[in-house]
């Protein structure tokens, strides 16, 4: 099951380093953003073969499990630095699949007391912290996003700068 999880959670970070020059095109920070969380699922999931470990399982949680709330919320609200709602393509429903399949093998794991520093708990108890985790850090990075979203104005899609530019043109003939 450790490789199940780690091999499930790898995959979409591969998914993701596939699909961040597309999504930079149409947004540099999105671009930023799936480099990134593609790195980082990479490089958690050969840790994790390696130390299976409750902070580990705890920050696997959190990676996959933030990035698929992440994905939900951004189809339902404004993605950040974009201002549309994401759409449901295929490559998400794989990586999302794959960061499900992976969380679902950690919690599977860490149930049976196989995770070093974790006791043997319930399976509802795991999936209960499980979803706990998830949906905090999809939340705060989504909101975390948001605010910093003036600060990069450069990293916004192109969309955003033809509005600002607009706005100044508008500004500047009602001055």
């Amino acid at each position: 099951m450790n490789k199940l999880a780690s091999i499930a959670i790898a995959a979409a970070g591969v998914i993701h380093l596939v699909l961040a020059p597309q999504h930079y095109a149409h947004a540099p920070a999105h671009g930023i953003f799936f480099a990134l969380a593609g790195i980082a699922e990479i490089a958690w999931a050969l840790a994790f073969l390696r130390y299976p470990t409750q902070p580990m399982y705890y920050t696997g949680l959190a990676l996959a499990g933030g990035l698929v709330v992440l994905w939900i919320i951004t189809r339902y609200l404004p993605a950040p630095f974009e201002h549309e709602m994401g759409v449901i393509d295929l490559g998400g429903i794989v990586c999302k699949l794959s960061e499900i399949t992976g969380i679902a093998a950690l919690v599977a794991i860490a149930a049976q007391g196989r995770i070093a520093g974790m006791a043997k708990h319930s399976v509802a108890r795991m999936a209960g912290t499980a979803l706990l985790v998830a949906f905090s850090v999809g939340v705060v990075t989504y909101e975390v996003s948001l605010a910093i979203e003036p600060f990069f104005p450069s990293l916004a899609g192109e969309g955003n700068h033809e509005e600002e530019h607009q706005e100044l043109e508008g500004h500047d003939h009602a001055e």
